[in-house]
């Protein structure tokens, strides 16, 4: 226990003692009013001698819970508190999840949602976005460490991933809630341009490569990784072309990890692709594809921040408290020491 301002304590109690050394020895005379002659006999009644015990002890019991009450306040403006200091580990790290959300990628983006959600809860410190694209590229949620919202959003993309998955392979009808749902993953991503293309996977990566904050400041120390999720099976002339893409994320420090479903459009080509910056390439052949993906994701965390945070804290509530009580047995005692 600290106190803010200790100069009150070491002042008011000093001046507190002083005036009560002061009251205690004025005697004031006798003024007004008559004596009362021949008071032997009053005094040695029962009567008296109780109602004098009683008279001194509530007097006694007015001045210390009078001295006390002021002390307590005294204390009050001295203001006492605690310092706490805390140490947080943050983890020096920027996370891109980049999802395919043409028709064919429904079932690797639900499966990969559905796992980074755990990894997401556990994260400490590190900031975490989502791109979704096909002709165009959407940023979903910009990096951020609110991972709350991030797996709202992550929940939102599974339940529009089920929804398309429902009418696609068992011809499911959805109403217009759904369709909103739906319409999640789709809004921003599709033109009414249909020459343009579909699944601009070389696009989406470089987008999203663009999306980290200082990426040409070498001196930043941060890790960053993207989580790509496609099938590589691209239709018409992206501005960006995936091994380009890939050059550039190699270039300025990006590690790629990609999610792809059992059939890989030019598996061997993509597979080169996502090495070349650091990465692995998992697809649904393996039964455990989200979960060895993450499992690489997380050994890519190689930059810790301890950051210490100090906070203060008062607690006037006790002292509050007692200074009521003082007060309170004050008054009574007053109130006796009119017999």
């Amino acid at each position: 226990m600290e106190l803010m301002y200790p100069l009150a304590i070491a002042v008011g109690v000093p001046v507190i003692i002083v005036l009560g050394l002061i009251t205690y020895g004025y005697s004031k005379k006798f003024k007004n009013g008559r004596k009362v002659a021949n008071t032997e006999y009053v005094e040695k009644t029962r009567y008296f001698k109780n109602k004098l015990i009683e008279y001194k002890c509530f007097s006694i019991i007015m001045i210390i819970s009078l001295i006390l009450a002021l002390c307590i306040l005294m204390g009050l403006i001295a203001r006492p508190f605690r310092t706490k200091q805390t140490i947080t580990e943050i983890h020096n790290r920027d996370i891109y999840l980049c999802l395919d959300t043409s028709m064919s990628m429904y079932e690797v983006d639900l499966e990969v949602c559905e796992k980074l959600k755990e990894f997401v809860s556990g994260l400490h410190g590190e900031r975490f976005g989502i791109t979704i694209f096909n002709m165009q590229t959407v940023t979903m949620v910009p990096l951020t460490d609110d991972y709350d919202y991030i797996i709202q959003c992550l929940e939102d993309i599974e339940t529009a991933c089920k929804i398309a998955i429902g009418v696609n392979d068992y011809g499911e009808y959805y109403d217009a809630e759904k369709a909103n749902q739906y319409r999640f993953i789709v809004d921003g991503t599709l033109n009414d341009n249909y020459d343009q293309g579909s699944s601009l996977i070389g696009d989406g990566l470089t987008s999203t490569l663009f999306q980290f904050p200082d990426l040409k400041n070498e001196d930043v120390d941060r890790t960053r990784v993207i989580i790509l999720a496609t099938d590589n099976e691209l239709y018409g002339e992206p501005f960006v072309e995936l091994s380009e893409a890939a050059e550039l994320c190699t270039k300025y420090g990006v590690t790629v990890f990609a999610a792809a479903p059992e059939y890989v459009v030019d598996y061997n080509e993509y597979e080169r692709c996502i090495k070349s910056t650091g990465g692995m390439l998992f697809t649904l052949a393996d039964d455990d594809m989200a979960k060895d993906l993450i499992n690489e994701v997380e050994k890519t965390d190689t930059s810790v921040i301890y950051k210490s945070e100090k906070t203060t804290t008062e607690y006037p509530e006790a002292l509050v408290g007692f200074l009521t009580i003082a007060l309170c047995v004050h008054f009574v005692a007053t109130r006796r020491v009119r017999l």
